[in-house]
């Protein structure tokens, strides 16, 4: 399985790819390796592999040595076509194609309108009234300006949080991983992650480019980040938008099947402190201000919640709006309130944007994984 947890590449040519990355240590430090493509680790896994010419020449030797007893060709018996626009053709597709698909079928109703008094980003998701999921306003200088003791303050962190922050420079998959348990059984369950991960990165992204907000290397002299500076705006964190959807969805998942987790309760209080921990490691690197984990984090629970929608587990998507308040840290605890209007947050009810017969796909085949593993069938 190519899509795996790890800090390597794509699989290689053939594929087959063991526990290749999803997503290079190289990344952007907002999209997790995702390259050039947006498909990220799932660029070539699954490709059909690349021949050493020795094989090829041996194919061709034996296909002219038996080929003999084929003939004469016979007329062709009935073939019967695969099922037209069918969701269980995707089981037959490479792994590329199917986040190809999945992202297509995202990404086809995403929508946006930004507005230049106030400046601020409203996101939809469908056509029609009161499809906006997330309106976030653009923080002032001065705001900016106001985080800069909390980023000289968690300077003193970087040395203990130094190996994650290198290992979460792309997706950080593996950090899931050891909270849920997954082993190489759970391919589908790590495509539901990774695909979650890329659908967050390319809404961070869009939020990003109208947003134009500087890093916090650009503002304080003494914020000196450890890591390289991603070359895209600070406001929000696409580390926090990935790391929260990836943390709604799992959460889902861990509900249905908390008979596999005696333990389920404490296994998504962890998914939900691990996002945290993900998102602050940015801060503590020097390249996001707490400001753009509060509106990352908004955002990616949203995501997840549009793509459990889409999958077809749960129904209504919320909707939020945060102005930064400068002079707030980011806590997952104040996070977990939803409605914070301390820190911000206000939220104005809920639409349902449909389920999608691939993702529905999706969502089944992770799902058959746990009962699978645990020989007993829901």
């Amino acid at each position: 399985m190519s899509i795996l947890s790890g800090n390597g590449g794509t699989g290689g040519t053939g594929g087959t790819g063991g526990t290749g990355g999803t997503g290079g240590t190289g990344g952007t430090g907002g999209t997790g390796g995702l390259n050039f493509t947006g498909l990220g680790a799932f660029l070539g896994a699954g490709a059909d592999p690349v021949y050493d010419p020795v094989l090829v020449q041996g194919l061709q030797i034996a296909e002219q040595s038996i080929t003999h007893v084929a003939t004469p060709i016979a007329p062709p018996a009935t073939i019967h076509p695969l099922g037209f626009s069918k969701p269980d053709n995707m089981a037959l597709w490479a792994d590329w194609v199917r986040s190809s698909v999945y992202l297509t079928e995202f990404l086809k109703e995403l929508d946006w309108e930004v507005s230049g008094k106030p400046q601020q980003v409203v996101v939809r998701y469908g056509a029609g009234k009161g499809r906006e999921f997330v309106t976030l306003h653009r923080p002032t200088m001065k705001t900016f300006a106001e985080q800069l003791p909390f980023m000289r303050a968690y300077l003193d962190q970087r040395t203990d949080r130094a190996p994650e922050i290198m290992t979460q420079l792309g997706f950080p998959t593996p950090y899931f991983a050891m909270v849920l348990g997954l082993q190489t059984v759970n391919r589908y369950t790590f495509e539901l992650i990774g695909i979650t991960q890329v659908l967050a990165s390319h809404v961070a992204m869009v939020v990003k480019h109208h947003m134009a907000c500087r890093r916090p290397g650009r503002i304080g002299a003494q914020v000196m980040p450890m890591i390289p500076t991603p070359a895209h705006g600070s406001f929000p964190s696409a580390h926090a938008t990935e790391a929260y959807a990836v943390a709604q969805v799992l959460r889902s998942l861990v509900d249905r099947h908390h008979k596999h987790y005696a333990d389920f309760e404490q296994r998504k209080a962890l998914l939900g402190k691990l996002a945290e921990r993900i998102a602050v490691n940015r801060t503590v690197a020097g390249v996001h201000y707490p400001i753009d984990t509060w509106a990352g984090a908004i955002l990616g629970r949203a995501v997840g919640q549009i793509i459990l929608a889409k999958c077809n587990v749960a129904k209504n998507v919320d909707r939020y709006e945060y102005s930064a308040q400068g002079q707030r840290d980011f806590y997952h605890k104040e996070f977990e309130k939803e409605a914070n209007k301390d820190f911000g947050v206000t939220k104005s009810g809920q639409f349902a944007p449909g389920p999608s017969e691939v993702f529905t796909w999706l969502w089944r085949k992770a799902d058959d994984e746990f009962d699978l593993h645990n020989g007993s069938s829901s």
